[in-house]
């Protein structure tokens, strides 16, 4: 009895082998399914193929050790227990294979978002399969089965055939040889973001290798002040952007651009009360009424205000090295291209990733809190402003940052109360009182308007409205429990009052009056670059926004991140895609509808417009 246990458990590790072989294989051919791999080097590939293997190992040996011992232990017949096995070898070979073609085609792999789409109205409209088709996939199915029984045959024979002493250990050892070798180049290369490691790790389905940063920067090995200067080291790009060759029909007088932006500008405070200066220039520009940013958070948000782009595509612009349509476009253009940032541009990176290439960038401003840096970056523009002598055309980015932080002294809280005087995070709940909160919050905008003010007051009395376009936005808003779900803040939904901020747009002759049909971040650059330099080109060739001008539907807008992200519809239906990979519907005020008919075609058709900025 105790032979033919021991025999059963060491032809069911063998089966787990092989099939961790052939599951490996599987992965391995992922990367060849339309991806371009001009990124690949030969580190890449040790790292990639030892890493299919590690991950096939780690998937196939589980149904191993909690579903085949258990019933050997059991005393259950070894024949019974293989077939248990082999159907769930079976169906992790279906789904592998089923996730390729995911992949092939959306660049991504199966989530809740595909299974929604498939589950949903109108998936017959999008997945149309011939009978042909079929039958390829139940031959498929078949055959997947049958590899299934071969790879658990096969154990029998090796297993009948091996006499070696110290089977595990033999075997054992070059799987843990193997899974070390993955692990330890993605170690290295995941801290010094080495192209070949990263982008193919995010071929192989719900990999998560180590990453030991931190430790390797205390170790000395990794530099942790050069990590951000390796990352634009890499000349591979994952991206077309934009699609097509730029062109250019230049224009009589080329505008300066100013953009005066508030980090987490709720819209309740655009006001005559709260923001008196920016409420009265707005009476001579035009003001969207309905934008949204392109995220609930800073790093989003101004990664779309630039590039035109979601951040979705902000780890293939960073490794890539690839920089922003406008600004390298207006640089070419002959524009001076500054920035007065109050927090520092190093973190998140916008110094490297979106101005990379400008010379004598502004990256921090001195001050001790952000209050005296917010006044601190307003002096700065205005005394380059009177350097200005009109031969040089300029793009000015200044970024207040106190309404954000909400630090304010507190002689200066006077304007709105009762205020808080520093936010008390912990008080916060769905019951909380928030007009002390939002007070506090008012006196921080109104303050940064009254800066603004200086600006734009000392703009008009140098005649420069007649020949420089401004905008007055935010990155993205901050909530105040608006909705009532007890959300605070930001960065923690896709609601209204985390993504839509005021936009006053104003250029010389520009028609004044509110704009009520919706606009989105990504149409800044768009209108940047067709009024200041002339570009022609429809604007899907380098965003995913239009013309400010152009009142054509922005359904299903796209924010967040490549990881957490969502769509927003016309009616504020929120489409959510967590991290974890499920979908979550919402309606605006944040209340999960859990019938929602979700048009299957229709969600098709904004994935594969949001991956189409990818190499094919």
């Amino acid at each position: 009895m105790k032979a033919i246990l021991k025999s059963a458990l060491k032809q069911g590790f063998i089966y787990a082998f092989l099939a961790s072989m052939a599951l490996a294989f599987v992965f391995f051919v992922y990367i060849f399914n339309g991806q371009n791999l001009d990124f690949m080097d030969f580190t890449g590939w040790v790292y990639y193929a030892t890493s299919c293997f590690t991950h096939a190992a780690i998937i196939m040996f589980v149904p191993y050790i909690a579903l085949f011992l258990p019933l050997i232990f059991c005393k259950i017949k070894p024949q019974i227990a293989n077939i248990l096995l082999t159907i769930v070898y079976s169906f992790i070979f279906i789904l592998a294979i089923s996730n390729s073609f995911v992949y092939n085609i959306y660049h991504f792999h199966i989530n809740g978002l595909v299974i929604k789409m498939l589950t949903s109205s109108g998936a017959s409209d999008i997945f149309v399969f011939s009978t042909s088709m079929y039958v390829k996939a139940f031959v498929i199915i078949l055959g997947l089965i049958a590899l299934s029984s071969a790879l658990c045959w096969s154990s029998y024979w090796i297993e009948s055939r091996i006499r070696f002493k110290g089977f595990y250990r033999k075997m054992l050892l070059p799987i843990l040889l193997v899974a070390l070798i993955s692990q330890s180049i993605h170690i290295y290369g995941g801290a010094t973001m080495k192209t070949s490691v990263v982008e193919s790790t995010e071929v192989i389905p719900y990999y998560f290798p180590i990453r030991m940063n931190s430790f390797l920067s205390k170790l000395g090995i990794v530099d942790k002040n050069k990590l951000n200067q390796i990352r634009f080291q890499n000349s591979e790009t994952a991206v077309v952007y934009p699609l097509h060759s730029l062109k250019i029909k230049p224009v009589k007088q080329k505008l300066n651009v100013v953009i005066l932006c508030i980090d987490s500008w709720n819209k309740r405070t655009m006001n005559e009360e709260c923001t008196p200066y920016i409420y009265r220039f707005a009476q001579k520009a035009e003001n969207f009424t309905q934008h949204l940013s392109s995220s609930n958070a800073t790093s989003g948000g101004i990664f779309g205000m630039f590039t035109g782009v979601s951040a979705y595509y902000w780890k293939s612009f960073d490794f890539g090295n690839v920089q922003p349509v406008m600004v390298e476009q207006l640089l070419k253009a002959g524009y001076k291209v500054q920035a007065y940032p109050s927090a520092t541009l190093e973190y998140p990176p916008f110094a490297k990733l979106l101005l990379k290439n400008v010379k004598g960038l502004n990256i921090k401003t001195e001050g001790k809190t952000p209050y005296d840096r917010d006044i601190q970056i307003t002096k700065n523009f205005l005394s380059d402003l009177e350097k200005y002598d009109g031969k040089q055309p300029f793009f000015s980015f200044v970024f207040y940052d106190l309404p954000h932080a909400m630090e304010m002294p507190k002689e200066k809280l006077n304007k709105f109360k009762p205020t808080w005087e520093t936010p008390d995070y912990m008080a916060l709940n769905n019951d909380t009182d928030p007009t002390p909160f939002f007070n506090l919050y008012k006196n921080c905008v109104a303050q940064v308007d009254q800066l603004i003010g200086s600006i734009l007051t000392r703009m008009e009395q140098k005649g420069m409205l007649e020949n420089t376009l401004i905008i007055i936005t935010g990155d993205h808003s901050q909530e105040f429990n608006e909705n009532h779900n007890n959300y605070w803040g930001h960065a923690s939904n896709y609601s209204q009052w985390q993504t839509a901020v005021p936009m006053i747009y104003y250029a010389p002759k520009c028609k004044p009056g509110k704009r009520n049909y919706r606009t989105t971040h990504y149409d800044i650059s768009p209108t940047i670059l067709q009024q200041t330099i002339g570009v022609q080109n429809p604007t899907s060739d380098y965003s995913m926004g239009k013309n400010l001008h152009d009142s054509a539907s922005r359904d299903w807008h796209l924010v967040g991140s490549d990881l957490y992200y969502a769509f927003i519809l016309n009616d504020g239906t929120i489409v959510e895609k967590q991290g974890t990979g499920n979908i979550k519907i919402m309606d605006k005020q944040m209340n999960t509808i859990s019938d929602y008919p979700l048009d299957a075609r229709k969600l098709n058709q904004v994935i594969m417009n949001m991956n189409r900025f990818f190499k094919k």
